[in-house]
Formats: structure tokens, sequence, C-alpha cells
């Protein structure tokens, strides 16, 4: 396993002050939850932690899961989405980054992007309604051209 404390030196900095602030305690089973999350390091679902977890012969529970991925959230060091099939999907908040999403609807396939034309314009569309952006989330969504797109379901 990468060592995600030099990796995500920011991450577990900003963990460490939102626990401090929120009167929560280290946990190693969360820790490790934690470790791995950011090892598959993509769109996760917790059901797809919660499977990775037990691949790696680690013993964690779905409501622990839940409460470290919703805890994350509440840190502001994840994103919590949902595209096509109304499933929860968690991803790394990366300070100071942006990007938006491509989804396919029938394969589920999420393409990030990042687009200077785009931001610019929704500033703009905001700025003509008197309103300073401040963030936002751009997920658009379509099927794939490719009929024989390797991601389709079967």
């Amino acid at each position: 396993m990468a060592d995600s404390r030099q990796t995500y030196h920011w991450f577990w900095q900003k963990l460490e002050a939102f626990l401090a602030k929120s009167k929560l305690k280290h946990s190693k089973q969360r820790n490790q939850v934690i470790e791995y999350f950011l090892e598959m390091d993509d769109h996760v679902s917790a059901e797809e932690l919660f499977s990775y977890v037990k691949e790696q012969n680690f013993s964690a529970g779905m409501a622990t899961i839940y409460r470290t991925l919703n805890l994350l959230k509440d840190a502001g060091l994840v994103d919590q989405k949902q595209f096509t099939d109304g499933k929860a999907v968690y991803e790394i908040n990366f300070p100071d980054e942006h990007h938006d999403h491509l989804i396919c609807t029938t394969c589920d396939r999420v393409i990030e992007f990042e687009n200077a034309e785009i931001e610019a314009l929704q500033r703009q569309v905001a700025e003509a309604h008197g309103l300073k952006l401040t963030d936002h989330t751009l997920d658009l969504f379509g099927t794939c051209m490719d009929e024989n797109c390797k991601y389709k379901k079967s």
C-alpha cells in the first residue's frame, strides 16, 4: 500500500484540524478505511469501498464505511455526487483544483474534464445576473457515440 500520509499530506492535516474542531478522535479502523479510499483514487461508492476493504482482508462494516465517508464529506475532503443510477459516489476534493464531468447514461462511464472557456462563460453568466460565482458543479449527461463502447453494460 502506498503511503497516503506523504502523498496526501494536506488531506490528513485538514482531517486532523476537522477532528480537533469537532472534538472527535482518530480511530485505527476509520484511518484504515480512509487509507483504502485514498488508494482507490476514483469516483467510489460506499459499496465499492466496502468490497475493496474486504478484498484487503480488513474488517469494517457498511456502517463504518458510510460514517467515514460522511465524516470526510463534512470535513470538505470529499465531494459526494450522484450520476446516473442515483447511487452516491465520492471523490477526493483536491484543494485549488476543479473539474467537471461527462457521464454516459448507458454505460455509467464518468469522464473528468477541464475547459477554460466553459469556466469563463459560467462566471460571465453569474455576473450578468448579479452573482459572484464562488463554487459550481457541471455534470453533462449523454450516451456513448461509439456503439462498440468497451464500457457498455451487457
